[in-house]
């Protein structure tokens, strides 16, 4: 066919003709909207918001007064959420035993199995956080969302300081799951998502404990097995996001089965697509980022079947408004915002910084995508964690142009050596082993160097000084002002850095802070492990001469084994049975340690010091 001969690209008017500066409006004016929460004497008359908002930009598209189009997105997004809001505040608790539908993967927490599930209490559907213990548990512990159950539960509202955790992920309220029993494996979509998950999960037993978990977090985004030190390493060099399934992941997959799609005509590959990211979706459990991949995909596909041209600041609006007017609770959930902003800064700065960088094109396109990425996620990092670990950005240069390969090979490696058996699966997953085994140690090698964390007020000073550097060295206009401006830079980085490695005393709970000194005890009670590494990092504790671990429970067991791998420990007291492969010594009878006294109750220890605060060193976790 000769070029004169291609279809042109169709022009529509209303919507689809707007720059891209209103859509951009449009998708904050829909953020805002959706974060405008309506009152509660409000929210049953949500409906009438809807209508003048939808009236607002039927207008605005009519008449082209485009200014319109964002004030009718502003009001229908806050009648989206306000319907949402009024159905979460209307529920009830009470006893229910009936059939429900999991909308989550079972994890441990705190000694109990949290189970989210989907069910239809008094006419109305929603979803709760069940907790199970004993044999409701042992039933739950292998299932997988998507499967049908028969539960009885007993089933509470949230109070109100829990519906700021709970509401953004469409939890109505917490329950205390009773009994479990399985009735089937739910629809086809869920069935195929958890064998190609079983598959994975089968090739990577050829793998260690630590590449098999990761390998699970690369390919579908599962954290659950992630050994703690592990998920500290990841947590102090900011690489967590790595072991969750993002929009590269889905730009991968597109990639894998382009040469199947390249054939089809335009409305059948969209149509195929959409089957594809629906299924990906369901595989990945429908991570926000996810959602946002997905829908910015299926957004680029249909305009190109329709014979459009869409840039990708147009594209990122587009799936920013359907998203929220959709699901306006996405807007609070932090994996939305950080996927939003990644991707925004991305798209506006990746080629612009690639520029300024040398090497081939591929590599600094690489690169400027993960700085820009990196800083598009800045803002939202600060005010979320309050800081930000400046490891993060060499850390990050250096492991993530390997995510998406490992990615890649992972799904397919993983689904064909959990097809053939291990022998096969051991040698595909040689280079598995390798790219695995270099992000580990890139996030091991980041944590283990102690770098300062960026905080809000270091960050707004340093963007100060160095705005205030360039801007006196472009006005001047000479190398003598550059100079200045870059020994000023190198002053304040310096002293920032000086500032930031200073550490602070111990935390000792009731205790008052004291000074380092030996010996170095360190009480594990009630422990997250990987909180516990972090604390003991944030301390500055290097080497614990006696750990005692108060509980023998599965999580005192683990964080015992994490603190060990990470850290050389004199002496270990522990109740009897703790188990696992650390030698320890059980405690039988009182024992006295630098005036530390610990003995037996029950099948935990208890702690306690008679001596001046001062004299011994501990830290409590839990």
């Amino acid at each position: 066919m000769r070029q004169s001969e291609l279809p042109a690209p169709r022009r529509f008017g209303g919507l689809s003709a707007v720059a891209d500066r209103w859509l951009v409006a449009g998708a904050i004016a829909t953020a805002a909207g959706a974060l405008s929460a309506p009152p509660v004497s409000w929210r049953g008359t949500w409906w009438w918001g809807a209508a003048l908002g939808i009236g607002l930009g039927a207008v605005g598209i009519a008449s082209r007064a485009r200014v319109l189009i964002p004030a009718g997105l502003v009001l229908l997004a806050a009648a989206a959420m306000g319907a949402q809001l009024s159905q979460l505040s209307a529920v009830t608790g009470g006893d229910f035993e009936g059939e429900v539908q999991l909308v989550g993967d079972p994890r441990w927490r705190s000694g109990a199995l949290v189970v989210l599930f989907s069910a239809t209490i008094d006419g109305a559907q929603h979803r709760w956080e069940g907790r199970a213990r004993g044999p409701a548990a042992w039933q739950l512990e292998d299932a997988a969302m998507g499967e049908r159950w028969r539960l009885g539960v007993t089933v509470e509202p949230a109070e109100p300081a829990d519906r700021p955790f709970l509401w953004p992920r469409h939890l109505a309220g917490t329950a205390q799951i009773r009994t479990a029993y399985r009735v089937d494996g739910g629809s086809a979509p869920f069935r195929i998502a958890n064998s190609l998950r079983g598959l994975v999960e089968a090739s990577g037993e050829s793998l260690s404990q630590r590449d098999a978990a990761l390998l699970a977090g690369f390919v579908y985004g599962d954290d659950r097995g992630q050994l703690p030190e592990v998920v500290h390493d990841f947590r102090a060099t900011s690489l967590t996001h790595l072991l969750a399934v993002s929009g590269s992941n889905v730009a991968f997959v597109l990639l894998l089965f382009a040469p199947l799609l390249a054939g089809l005509r335009p409305w059948a590959r969209l149509v195929a697509v959409a089957a594809l990211l629906v299924q990906f979706a369901v595989l990945t459990r429908g991570e926000p980022s996810v959602l946002r991949a997905c829908v910015l995909a299926a957004l680029a596909v249909g305009a190109h079947a329709v014979g459009r041209r869409a840039s990708a600041t147009r594209l990122l609006a587009l799936a920013i408004i359907v998203l929220l007017l959709v699901d306006p609770l996405l807007v609070r959930s932090v994996g939305f915002q950080l996927s939003v902003a990644a991707t925004a800064a991305i798209v506006i700065g990746a080629r612009p910084i690639s520029r300024l960088l040398w090497g081939p094109p591929w590599l600094r396109l690489a690169l400027a995508a993960t700085l820009s990425a990196q800083a598009g996620v800045l803002p939202v990092q600060l005010a979320v964690f309050g800081s930000l670990p400046l490891v993060s950005i060499p850390a990050n240069v250096l492991a993530g142009p390997v995510a998406g390969p490992a990615m890649v090979w992972g799904l397919v490696g993983g689904l064909t050596g959990g097809l053939t058996g291990d022998a096969v699966a051991s040698v595909l997953h040689l280079p598995t082993k390798l790219m695995m085994g270099w992000v580990a140690g890139v996030a091991q090698w980041g944590a283990s160097l102690g770098w300062p964390q960026i905080e809000v007020a270091e960050l707004t000073a340093g963007a100060a000084v160095v705005g205030c550097c360039v801007a006196g060295g472009f006005l001047l206009r000479n190398l003598g002002a550059v100079a200045g401006s870059a020994a000023v830079v190198a002053a304040g980085v310096g002293v920032w850095i000086v500032a930031g490695s200073h550490q602070q005393p111990l935390p000792l709970g009731p205790h008052l802070a004291v000074p380092r000194i030996d010996p170095v005890i360190v009480v594990v009670d009630r422990p997250d492990p990987s909180r516990a590494l972090g604390q003991l990092a944030a301390a500055g504790i290097d080497r614990i001469d006696v750990l005692v671990a108060r509980s023998a429970s599965r999580s005192g067991r683990e964080a015992v084994r994490a603190v060990h791998a990470r850290h050389d420990i004199g002496q270990v007291l522990a109740p009897a049975g703790l188990g696992g492969r650390v030698t320890y010594e059980a405690v039988t009878e009182p024992v006295r340690v630098a005036g530390l006294t610990v003995e037996p109750a029950a099948d935990r220890l208890h702690v306690s010091t008679e001596v001046a605060s001062n004299e011994w060193q501990a830290a409590r976790f839990g």
